[in-house]
C-alpha cells in the first residue's frame, strides 16, 4: 500500500445496524472518516494542528459506498487521495 491509499479494519457493532442487522448507510461515512483520521495519523499528521497552523483542511468530494456489512462482522474502510 502506498501513502495515497489506506485501509482500516472496522468491527460492526449492534449500534451501527438497523433492525435487520445491516449497517445503516450513514454509518459507512463514519467508518470512512475514522479511516481517514487514522491514515493521516500513520503519516504523522494531526488534522487539528494542520487546520490551526497551516489553514489546511480536508474535504470529501466523493464517497463510494459498498453496503454489505452486517452486525458482528469485520469490514474494511479504505481511503484514497486523488489529488
Amino acid at each position: 500500500m502506498n501513502s495515497k491509499s489506506f485501509s482500516w479494519p472496522v468491527r460492526v457493532y449492534y449500534e451501527d445496524t438497523d433492525s435487520g442487522g445491516v449497517v445503516y448507510y450513514a454509518n459507512y461515512l463514519r467508518y470512512f472518516e475514522r479511516a481517514r483520521t487514522e491514515w493521516l495519523r500513520s503519516l504523522g499528521l494531526n488534522q487539528d494542528k494542520l487546520a490551526q497552523e497551516e489553514g489546511l483542511i480536508f474535504v470529501v468530494r466523493r464517497a463510494l459506498l459498498d453496503l454489505s456489512a452486517r452486525r458482528g462482522s469485520m469490514t474494511c474502510s479504505k481511503s484514497r487521495l486523488n489529488r
